[in-house]
């Protein structure tokens, strides 16, 4: 039996690419020097194929924007057929074109998009180019091809009209929505202060999951849909919840970086055997301990 590898989800950056240009950015966007290459597609199904008999319970693919890279769907789809995990794909939805969104269709990834303002004008200064009628155009080609999709929502200011209109608005569309307080902003540990009853005017349900998280199902007439806000363990520099979640990231060349913050470390070099890798994965769980 293979030797237990700690992480339980793995974020996979196929590329540092990205045609936004997000101002909350936490490096998954943001075009830096050194950070601007594509994962190769072997490089990937290495990977893949290491993970394939592995216990964990996510991998997630992101960049950059993963629909830069020109071979994104086959990357997709080759993790659907080889991993048992649940597979993620977040993006700002942008660049899908519908042949690719009926290959997908024919794989059980779950689409979690970008999505930070309602409001056109907000939208497009937010993401500097965005076009919302573009991407709610795609959000409906998505769900039309039965693929699960949410929204991801970086909450950059104490904008209660803004949070308002999108509560409406998945609701309205039965969205399930995914609010993250931004990293390096110094009010984001207020912001449940105001967020928190705003949602609960809709809630049917509330559930702390003990991660950093809360989980909230909120109704309107006949729409429902669920709410988390995740309270981000760097706020308090709280390990344990950043261990409980257990998320290693793997940048193109396979470098790897055990925290959003934190530095890069060597390149998983798949040449020396599968028991090198694990050995290599086990050590970085194991000096993954201080924030």
């Amino acid at each position: 039996m293979s030797k237990e590898i700690e992480w339980k989800r793995f974020r996979v950056l196929v590329t540092g690419k990205c045609n936004y240009r997000c101002p909350f950015c936490h490096n998954e966007g943001q075009e830096k020097q050194g950070h601007t290459s594509n994962m190769s597609l072997d490089e990937f199904k290495l990977l893949i194929d290491y993970l394939r008999d592995k216990s964990f319970v996510e991998l997630a693919i992101s960049g950059g924007e993963p629909f830069v890279h020109p071979q994104i769907v086959e990357m997709i789809e080759y993790a659907c057929q080889n991993l048992t995990c649940d597979v993620s794909c977040a993006t700002n939805l942008s660049l899908i074109k519908p042949e690719q969104i009926y290959r997908l269709s024919k794989t059980r990834v779950k689409f979690n998009i970008q999505y930070p303002y309602t409001d056109r004008d907000k939208f497009s200064k937010s993401t500097g180019i965005g076009d919302i009628d573009l991407i709610n155009r795609n959000i409906n080609f998505v769900k039309d091809a039965g693929l699960e999709i949410g929204l991801n929502t970086v909450i950059q200011t104490a904008d209660t009209e803004a949070l308002s209109k999108l509560l409406t608005f998945v609701l309205e569309n039965q969205l399930p929505l995914k609010l993250l307080p931004q990293i390096g902003n110094d009010n984001s540990k207020k912001y449940r202060e105001w967020v928190f009853p705003m949602i609960r005017h809709f809630v049917s349900s509330e559930r702390n999951k003990g991660t950093g998280a809360i989980r909230w199902e909120i109704t309107n007439g006949q729409n429902n849909t669920s709410v988390l806000y995740i309270d981000s363990p760097c706020f308090s520099n709280d390990i344990e919840t950043c261990r409980n979640f257990g998320e290693l990231r793997i940048h193109p060349g396979l470098r790897l970086q055990t925290c959003i913050s934190g530095s890069l470390t060597d390149a998983l070099d798949f040449s020396k055997g599968d028991s090198a890798i694990t050995t290599k994965l086990v050590e970085l769980w194991n000096t993954f301990t201080t924030c």
